[in-house]
């Protein structure tokens, strides 16, 4: 008795049941049997008992009795598992959820939105999917929340956690064990441990930062943290870089503050930790940085490349070949490429979005991107090209959030 298996990515398997036991382990599209011979008019019941890591699997024609010729009917359909995403509404007070349709980019909303704390600006997730960190900027808090693995709705957990005054940014390890927010109106950052089973927050010591941290952002490597402060009021801002310890989560200043141009609101490092770019509001431009990889420390890398108006929310494909940012006022997303070489940035492309684009985040594989529009309450979806990083809008791929969004996050959960 068996059937066939189809849409199973390579290196993956999938194990299937007969009756709840009789496992066989398929590893590749194409026919499969379980080991055990069943008397005619004996039932089958095919089912799957362990599916793949990403994906989904469903089977059809699986049940009834065998008959006077061997089954061969049974079909087993793999495809990929939607991504879930989620974004903070800071006028309500809440975090919405989204699938998100691994081929065709089409963002969808999920269940109702969550409250959460007052004024969520920022959000992280943890490395294994398990559970989703906001931080609330007006009443300086983090709200834990869970995710349900199958459906991607959310559930808040224990109690929030204090954090400084104004946390504008929430970042943490790649490894999952240390989270900080940046606390704009108290010039510190907060450390936490994290118990990767239950989410739970453990404040360690502050850090102390610049005027006005804006936005924490942590290496691939989970070695290097780095922060833009705004300085408001003042004409130029700082970027500060800092060694993570692996075991304790502290923070060593590395190097000194450098300064950026104006009011300086969002920091990223390249996927090979190489390059930093900063985001110079007042200033309409980008900065470039170079890393050094012995000590993580930052140093200017040519002039600052001209912006859109505003530009606030910068990533880089995980490629490492593109960069992307949004521009508050003129309701752009500016498109760079990005030289290996030295970093340089080269526009490519100006893309017209909704009303203040705050976020524009990639997924994982680097094929769609997907902008938040802060003033439209709106997500609108893109596919990327890859070769060239041009963006294209999804037709009708735009959801609704709650009111006012700001930051977004991506997950896929195993």
């Amino acid at each position: 008795m068996g059937g066939t298996v189809s849409g199973l990515s390579a290196g993956k398997t999938v194990t299937l049941l007969d009756n709840g036991g009789d496992a066989v382990v398929v590893n590749a599209n194409g026919n499969f049997q379980f080991p055990t011979k069943l008397a005619q008019g004996k039932p089958y019941a095919a089912t799957v008992g362990t599916r793949p890591s990403g994906e989904n699997c469903t089977v059809t024609n699986g049940s009834g009795a065998v008959g006077t010729a061997n089954v061969t009917t049974i079909a087993v359909a793999c495809t990929p598992r939607p991504l879930f995403a989620y974004a903070v509404n800071s006028n309500d007070g809440t975090i919405s959820a989204f699938t998100l349709d691994p081929s065709t980019g089409m963002p969808t909303a999920i269940g109702s939105s969550v409250p959460v704390g007052q004024g969520p600006l920022s959000l992280t997730i943890d490395p294994a999917g398990k559970f989703v960190y906001v931080a609330n900027a007006n009443d300086n808090t983090i709200t834990t929340l869970s995710i349900d693995p199958n459906t991607g709705l959310l559930t808040v957990v224990g109690s929030p956690t204090a954090t400084g005054m104004q946390p504008y940014s929430i970042a943490r390890t790649p490894n999952g064990k240390f989270a900080y927010t940046a606390n704009y109106g108290d010039n510190t950052l907060s450390a936490y441990s994290v118990n990767t089973g239950t989410g739970a927050l453990t404040a360690l010591a502050a850090i102390t930062a610049g005027a006005n941290p804006y936005t924490v952002t942590i290496n691939s490597a989970g070695t290097y943290a780095y922060i833009v402060n705004a300085n408001s009021g003042g004409t130029t801002g700082t970027a500060m870089a800092f060694a993570i310890n692996s075991s304790t989560g502290a923070f060593t200043l590395a190097g000194t503050a450098i300064n950026t141009g104006n009011t300086p609101e969002f920091i990223a490092v390249n996927p090979a930790g190489t390059y930093a770019y900063v985001s110079n509001a007042a200033d309409n431009t980008i900065g470039v940085y170079s890393i050094n990889a012995g000590t993580g420390a930052l140093a200017a890398s040519g002039s600052p490349v001209a912006s859109g108006v505003n530009p606030f929310y910068i990533s880089i494909a995980p490629s490492g070949g593109f960069l992307y940012v949004t521009n508050l006022l003129d309701n752009t997303v500016g498109v760079y490429s990005i030289n290996s070489s030295n970093g340089a940035l080269t526009l490519v492309q100006t893309v017209t979005t909704g009303t203040a684009p705050v976020t524009v985040l990639l997924n994982p594989a680097g094929t769609f991107a997907y902008v938040v529009n802060g003033v439209d309450n709106t997500i609108s979806a893109y596919s990327v090209n890859g070769t060239t990083g041009l963006l294209t809008a999804v037709a009708n791929g735009s959801a609704a959030t709650g009111k006012i969004p700001r930051g977004m996050a991506i997950v896929a959960v195993p």
